[in-house]
């Protein structure tokens, strides 16, 4: 039989939320970066990753910048060598803040100090997608993972809508960023649930994928409302 843990509010002390992205990605909690295929999830992501391992302003916030911040990326999917690090160098990333896992995701071989942000990249990668047992406790070891760091996990998306685990996908995640194109290069990104704040106070902005060297990186951003 399973211990019950009781929580009396009165012992509680309130809390407010906190951003490293005012708006759409918070601190100790799940958001999910969902989208169109193509629509440069993973490079948004490095994007991201780039500015907190250098303290530079996420784009277009209005926020106080956060002081350069460790980052760690479960990677399952592209070459760390030839891709990761490339794109991190052509967004300006601190190498030395950034550290990549390819193992299971796990809040206790976190480097220290505690790193501001993390990336899960592909999710579908480490839910298996084999309707087994398995992807619902991952998606519970993400949560917990979010709330023990005190970091913002960002999950990238590349699960089909109608798929097995999209439902509890959704339901984990605190807040839903959502990637489409909307022609002539130009991206655009928009909150399209949240539980933390109001979706009409943050608006949708715009993006472009530019070519730097052999590498792409994130410009051009606007205002998209």
């Amino acid at each position: 039989m399973s211990t019950i843990h009781w929580t009396t509010l009165s012992n509680v002390e309130p809390d407010r939320v906190r951003w490293l992205w005012d708006g759409r990605l918070a601190l100790g909690k799940v958001t999910l970066l969902d989208g169109e295929p193509g629509s440069g999830k993973s490079l948004l992501a490095l994007d991201l990753a780039a500015r907190v391992s250098c303290g530079h302003a996420m784009p277009l916030n209005h926020g106080k910048p956060h002081e350069p911040a460790d980052v760690v990326i479960f990677n399952a999917d592209d070459g760390v060598a030839d891709t990761v690090r490339p794109r991190l160098e052509s967004a300006g990333a601190d190498l030395s803040r950034v550290h990549c896992f390819d193992g299971e995701i796990s809040a206790s071989d976190l480097p220290r100090p505690k790193p501001a942000l993390i990336i899960v990249d592909p999710l579908s990668v480490y839910l298996c997608l084999d309707r087994s047992a398995q992807p619902r406790a991952v998606l519970k070891q993400i949560t917990e993972l979010a709330r023990e760091s005190g970091a913002a996990v960002l999950a990238v998306q590349f699960l089909p809508k109608d798929g097995f685990w999209a439902g509890e996908v959704f339901d984990v995640a605190r807040s839903v960023l959502y990637v489409s194109h909307i022609g002539h290069g130009r991206h655009r990104i928009a909150l399209t649930k949240s539980n933390l704040r109001a979706i009409s106070e943050v608006p949708p902005l715009l993006y472009n994928l530019e070519k730097s060297g052999e590498s792409v990186k994130l410009g051009g951003w606007a205002d998209g409302a």
